[in-house]
């Protein structure tokens, strides 16, 4: 699976992101076969609760990151007239899987760094992007046009009521394709193959190692053929997609 690193316990913003923003970062770095990420900086105290905190209130409460990404040991980068293929994947993937507020631009926090996260306040719905300055105006053109993309097409993961995988018959339902891999996370590359929009597959298990990854038969013949993320899968018979307690994780 995707290692997360960070925050730096000396940083200003050095408390855990929520579990709803690492969702969304897990299945946007396996859509953008992503090994790492690195967060820089991270949650903090909200205002009225702490005094260690900096800036907008984006960060309050672990609802924003800022971070960096790693695909086999590199570090991915962006000018601020074009990025990093991995980078534009994951932006675009992060924005579909409900990202809401994102930042990048070379004079914003240099050519690596991007802020991913949500609104300034639980109630903060207005999807956005910055760059130099913090200000709408200065995002680079490509990260407008990622986040455009992922958030005309949607697709969220598991949040309050999520669909707890069962053994059964699912579709993948990712836009841009779902990485078949030889075991259960990005660690495993490259990807046995890349299985289309729509396929169908046979869950058999969800792994023991990390349950957000399925194992799954291809081709309906009982041997089973590798290991995909299951956020990106829809059940298609009945008997097969159960609704978990609020607040519960696939």
């Amino acid at each position: 699976m995707t290692t997360f690193t960070g925050p730096p316990a000396d940083a200003i913003r050095n408390k855990p992101i929520t579990d709803e923003l690492k969702q969304v970062l897990q299945a946007a770095a396996e859509a953008a076969g992503v090994d790492k990420i690195i967060i820089t900086s991270g949650g903090q105290d909200a205002l009225g609760e702490g005094t260690r905190r900096t800036g907008s209130t984006r960060h309050d409460r672990g609802r924003a990151a800022d971070l960096q990404l790693r695909v086999n040991g590199s570090t991915p980068s962006f000018t601020d007239q074009t990025a990093d293929a991995v980078i534009l994947s994951f932006v675009k993937a992060v924005a579909a899987a409900g990202a809401t507020g994102i930042g990048a631009g070379v004079t914003y926090m240099g050519n690596r760094t991007m802020h991913v996260g949500f609104g300034t306040s639980v109630s903060d719905h207005t999807k956005l992007t910055w760059g130099a300055e913090g200000a709408s105006v200065n995002a680079p053109q490509w990260l407008r046009d990622a986040c455009a993309a992922g958030w005309a097409h949607p697709t969220p993961v598991p949040g309050g009521v999520p669909i707890v995988i069962t053994p059964g018959r699912y579709q993948v339902m990712a836009r841009g394709g779902l990485f078949l891999r030889g075991g259960p996370g990005t660690s495993f590359a490259p990807p046995l193959k890349m299985l289309a929009p729509g396929d169908e597959l046979n869950v058999v298990a969800l792994s023991n190692v990390d349950p957000a990854w399925a194992q799954v038969d291809l081709e309906g013949d009982g041997l089973r053929d590798g290991f995909v993320f299951a956020s990106f899968l829809k059940p298609i018979a009945d008997g097969h997609e159960h609704a978990a307690e609020p607040g519960g994780n696939a």
